[in-house]
């Protein structure tokens, strides 16, 4: 195997809120496939530049660039020149820890909503949350991370944040989307065919398949992918064999469980295991 330039730590510290997922990124030649998160993204870009696909929306992020990434929404990274690469970090909080955050520091109600510009070009707030992002990574003092990530997070919020008291995109979905996801959501650990989805929603294979992709920016295939792997990080980060996990999320063994896990994350479940707290 060639060895790689690129070097990623992702690790969930369970102390955090919701079980935090933290990243450390260095990459040249890898490159993130069409894919969201249930959780918000929030990162801060410090060398090199990666052009990213959001949603609809191209765009460039360089140094003192923060990256606020809303759950749900699709997105694609790659280098803007793989010889320079780019360097990142990211925090993955729930949307529960941010809207807790916004009714701690912002007026009015509702929920958290950071506008259109998914792309801010704040040197000082990125410097901040690598700072966090390096406490997070080095110390062993719970207390000195919560402060670290809780600072950083909250002062983005009162600059960026408002409470709208709009709904999540996912409730604006189709209601034989909604149903179909959740019907993933429930039976994630089989091997479910797109006519065991397509009869528990009540549509054609073809018609769910279309709709779905249109709605979500994801093939059926990809959105249970991500079910699986959400699971999975949540089983390794608890000491969970990858072999017994990879059975237990729906994969047909663990080497289809590390060959996913290494295409949407950039490291093993192995790695990601050692290095979660």
């Amino acid at each position: 195997m060639a060895k790689t330039r690129d070097r990623l730590k992702l690790w969930r510290d369970s102390s955090l809120p919701g079980g935090m997922d933290v990243l450390h990124a260095s990459c040249f030649d890898y490159r993130y496939p069409a894919h969201s998160h249930d959780e918000f993204v929030i990162a801060a870009f410090v060398r090199g530049a990666q052009r990213h696909r959001i949603a609809r929306y191209q765009g460039i992020a360089e140094p003192g660039t923060l990256m606020i990434i809303p759950p749900g929404e699709v997105h694609t990274g790659e280098a803007v020149e793989c010889d320079l690469g780019w360097d990142y970090c990211a925090f993955y909080p729930t949307a529960q820890f941010m809207n807790a955050l916004a009714a701690e520091s912002l007026p009015g109600a509702g929920t958290l909503d950071f506008g259109r510009d998914l792309l801010r070009q704040n040197t000082g707030l990125a410097y901040g949350l690598l700072q966090a992002s390096l406490v997070a990574a080095q110390s062993q003092d719970p207390l000195e991370r919560h402060c670290a990530v809780y600072d950083a997070l909250g002062a983005i919020i009162a600059r960026y944040g408002q409470r709208t008291g709009r709904s999540l995109k996912a409730a604006s979905r189709p209601a034989d989307i909604r149903k179909a996801q959740a019907f993933l959501a429930d039976e994630f650990h089989g091997h479910l065919s797109i006519d065991e989805v397509a009869s528990a929603v009540g549509i054609s294979q073809y018609h769910l398949m279309r709709s779905f992709r249109a709605a979500t920016g994801l093939s059926v295939h990809q959105f249970l992918t991500q079910i699986r792997l959400n699971h999975a990080k949540t089983l390794l980060a608890k000491g969970v064999s990858a072999a017994q996990t990879a059975t237990s999320v729906g994969f047909y063994d663990q080497s289809h469980l590390i060959n996913q896990f290494r295409r949407y994350f950039g490291v093993t479940p192995k790695q990601y295991a050692t290095t979660s707290r």
